[in-house]
């Protein structure tokens, strides 16, 4: 167990050490918390609402982005399916934003030529217009994956691109963030040292933080705990902050 956390640290502070010494982002990220749900889709349909009523009741229901991905694995379009987009059209009600994370969500399927990029994002976008689902244009690639083609080809339809250290907007800009996810499948055995880096992680991004989740992984183990606990957390810090 100390072996564990040990190893934890260590990579915490490696990676902290390289971000100071490199960073290619000179814009400054001004957009504030915000809580990513990746994988949103007809697949998770029941994970995805228990992990919406959890941040709805700690407030954070106009904090979050939900990233859908429009025919996840080229099976399951969002526009077939009623019970998955009445969820979201009710969520976006309460305040929830969409955005969009891929197309199928093939892995690496952004890291490819502009003609396929622009095919994929013009598919992804005729399939959130037949779901009736109001989105921001924001996109997450699948797996981080994206080639400079593929970004360009965004940027020029007027997406904002998140990535795990960055952020692309359509002006050409890319600013820093801290963009992290602490409940991949998480033990519970794992919630205290989870909890202490999240917390640690935020103390040292403030100004650029950003939690990833996925459903199904955030639903197992200690990771909706986590949840509660981190959140409930940074609301009395920001509170405090803020007085």
């Amino acid at each position: 167990m100390r072996k564990v956390i040990l190893l934890m640290l260590t990579g915490l502070l490696i990676t902290f050490l390289i971000e100071l010494t490199y960073s290619p982002c000179q814009t400054r990220y001004t957009g504030g918390f915000m809580v990513l749900v990746h994988d949103v889709s007809p697949v998770y349909t029941s994970n995805v609402r228990e992990i919406a009523e959890l941040l709805k009741d700690l407030g954070y229901q106009n904090s979050t982005m939900l990233f859908i991905i429009p025919n996840h694995a080229g099976n399951h379009p969002i526009s077939k399916d009623e019970n998955f987009t009445k969820l979201i059209r009710g969520l976006e009600k309460e305040g929830f934003k969409v955005g969009i994370h891929g197309y199928t969500h093939s892995m690496d399927e952004f890291n490819c030529n502009s003609s396929l990029a622009e095919a994929k994002i013009e598919e992804a976008i005729e399939e959130m217009h037949k779901a009736n689902i109001t989105f921001e244009r924001v996109f997450i690639p699948p797996q981080y994956s994206i080639s400079q083609d593929a970004l360009k080809v965004l940027l020029k339809n007027n997406f904002t691109v998140i990535l795990k250290d960055k952020i692309y907007y359509p002006n050409g800009s890319c600013a820093k963030i801290a963009n992290r996810e602490y409940t991949w499948y998480a033990s519970n055995w794992s919630l205290g040292i989870r909890l202490f880096i999240a917390k640690l992680n935020y103390r040292l991004h403030s100004d650029n933080f950003m939690l990833s989740i996925h459903p199904k992984a955030v639903n197992h183990g200690c990771g909706m705990e986590f949840l509660r606990k981190f959140l409930e957390w940074l609301k009395l810090n920001v509170q405090k902050a803020n007085s």
